[in-house]
């Protein structure tokens, strides 16, 4: 069993992170980002194990189908792609639904929740509201490329504008979307789960709930990463993948008005439900000290007093694994306010 915090104590800085900890976090992290770079690949040569070819809909036996589309941002000046899963009864009535979006990690898309390699989780969506467990609901999926969904330095590739404004009004003026913030909510995993968590915590006036698995949460910023003697191949690795969102070097500013844990010391988070989990054996704990910016992310909201859900797996791994593995614990969380 995982442990969860849903209660509230007195409120005080948290900051009480062991220097052996940042230094194991400097020390792993440019694997982690030589690790990630050396598998990027050119535009067009999609993996199939993560990414679905196939952009026809997927007809499912209840009648749900999840569609693949596409609009023009402004934010970011281009044709953007989405996934969206519409329930049983959407083709009928005039019924409008909440909405769920959900952010995906580095290297996958739009459309890695529908593959085998993640679980077809729209499959495992559609059983959850065929069996009550959650209600019937729109479930959006952008293509999020590896933007950490941050609005980048250029001031021309702004992933967080594309989500909080033009995503969200090509989804309520195309489908029969509920609007207002008690209707929408927004989850993700890995990237995925650090872009949920930041623009919740940022625009609570439009998400009413945020639930990440596997959020990247670092204990600290990383641009002191470049003064712990790091070989320069590494570092070129990182700087690559971190320089169109936060700078070269690393903004120390930019970081912090985007990282979640430090939003969360700083921002009035009163009003927004929050839950996110992690698990003990994520392959990523040891390389960037995971685990741990996750534990000071609830250490941070426990002493402000902010009411949350935090779970703890143990032995549970990273990512879509840990997604397939949960999802009816946060999209039950999610949709818990949403009526029947």
């Amino acid at each position: 069993m995982g442990r969860g915090l849903m209660d509230q104590r007195s409120c005080g800085s948290s900051g009480k992170l062991s220097v052996c900890c940042w230094l194991g976090t400097a020390v792993f992290l440019p694997l982690l980002i030589s690790q990630s770079w050396a598998t990027q690949r050119k535009p067009g040569d999609q993996d199939a194990s993560r990414r679905r070819l196939d952009r026809q809909t997927i007809q499912l036996g209840t009648g749900a189908r999840v569609e693949f589309s596409q609009f023009h941002s402004a934010a970011l000046d281009s044709d953007r792609e989405y996934s969206i899963f519409l329930p049983s009864t959407y083709g009928s009535g005039s019924k409008f639904y909440p909405v769920v979006y959900f952010l995906h990690g580095l290297w996958n898309d739009h459309t890695s929740w529908t593959v085998d390699r993640y679980g077809d989780l729209h499959e495992m969506i559609d059983k959850m509201i065929g069996e009550k467990k959650i209600p019937e609901i729109l479930m959006v999926h952008p293509r999020g490329d590896n933007s950490f969904y941050t609005n980048f330095v250029d001031g021309h590739q702004n992933y967080e504008d594309y989500i909080t404004s033009d995503l969200i009004q090509q989804i309520e003026k195309t489908y029969r979307a509920k609007s207002g913030r008690q209707w929408r909510v927004i989850g993700g995993t890995s990237m995925g789960g650090f872009g949920a968590l930041k623009i919740a915590f940022k625009r609570k006036d439009l998400f009413s709930a945020t639930a990440a698995h596997s959020p990247i949460v670092l204990p600290k910023d990383p641009s002191l990463i470049t003064a712990n003697g790091q070989n320069s191949e590494r570092i070129e690795f990182f700087t690559k993948l971190m320089a169109p969102i936060f700078g070269n070097p690393i903004d120390p500013v930019r970081w912090h008005e985007n990282d979640p844990l430090s939003l969360a010391r700083v921002l009035d988070l009163k009003g927004l439900r929050i839950y996110f989990d992690y698990g003990t054996a994520d392959r990523y704990n040891q390389m960037i000290g995971l685990g741990e910016g996750i534990r000071a992310l609830d250490e941070v909201l426990t002493q402000r007093g902010v009411p949350h859900v935090f779970v703890e797996h143990p032995n549970e791994p990273h990512g879509w694994e840990l997604v397939s593995r949960h999802l009816a614990d946060s999209l039950s969380f999610l949709c818990r306010d949403f009526e029947n």
